[in-house]
């Protein structure tokens, strides 16, 4: 929604713009690891279907990695040269300032990570993703007062609370907190996947994972992930299921680990 509103503004610069003339924007990674890339890809099916439906053109997005976890440095490099491409907003799953600094000082918008960042950098923030951890605990709690085993592979959802959203910042776009509110009602109900097969293909960047076939027109058919946590490290478990890459249904840890269409990673 922010692109929208950039777009529509005719604030975006001339390199903000792909060849293919797609709005570009930016990811900071730390490691090229299944959470990092299912939360990214997330990320930008998100951002792919608002710029499509509300505008003539689409979206494409750069991915750099650190490496490391936490590393404020980095972090903040890999945005600027994120910015330095061209990138017209960024988001990251990194947990420093270093992102959201480089974007604050830029002037870029920001959807941060693991927390608000509205106080250091209110020119920026949109909006941030966290974990909130009551709910596990509250489980493990009730777990020992009534004598119960506690389920080493437990998944926390929207219905349990433990994904979160901060309060939204003062650069989001108008009418943020209304699209926020539909969407949430849209996934606890069932009735939007967010890995749904037909939504994305891989037909540029992954054709050689030797997991997954596609069609003709490089859409998603099966995939076969490594869920049995035996340390054997083998794809045990078919995850596609009526059209959906079902994540974290077969264990809580992420294991959609595929480079799709219009994402570009500039290092590993």
């Amino acid at each position: 929604m922010k692109l929208v509103e950039m777009y529509e503004a005719d604030e975006l610069e001339a390199n903000n713009f792909d060849a293919d003339g797609n709005i570009k924007i930016g990811y900071v990674g730390a490691f090229p690891y299944a959470e990092v890339i299912s939360g990214y890809t997330s990320f930008f099916l998100d951002a792919q279907s608002i710029v499509e439906e509300e505008t003539d053109i689409s979206i494409s997005m750069e991915v750099t990695y650190t490496s490391s976890w936490f590393n404020e440095s980095l972090e903040r490099e890999g945005a600027n040269n994120l910015i330095n491409r061209g990138a017209a907003l960024i988001s990251q799953h990194a947990d420093s300032m270093g992102a959201p600094s480089a974007c604050e000082t830029a002037g870029v918008p920001n959807v941060s990570y693991n927390g608000s960042t509205e106080a250091a950098c209110p020119n920026t923030f949109i909006v941030s993703s966290y974990v909130n951890w009551e709910p596990y605990f509250e489980y493990m709690i009730d777990c020992v007062m009534n004598g119960e085993e506690i389920v080493a592979d437990w998944t926390g959802t929207l219905a349990t609370g433990s994904v979160a959203l901060a309060d939204i910042g003062g650069a989001a776009a108008k009418g943020t907190a209304e699209k926020i509110e539909e969407v949430k009602a849209e996934l606890e109900a069932g009735t939007l996947h967010v890995f749904d097969c037909s939504k994305f293909t891989v037909t540029k960047t992954d054709t050689k994972n030797v997991n997954a076939t596609v069609d003709e027109n490089g859409h998603l058919t099966s995939y076969m992930a490594d869920v049995n946590d035996d340390g054997k490290y083998v794809a045990d478990t078919q995850v596609v299921e009526n059209g959906v890459f079902m994540e974290s249904k077969y264990r809580s840890a992420p294991y959609f680990d595929l480079i799709i269409d219009g994402i570009t990673t500039l290092n590993n």
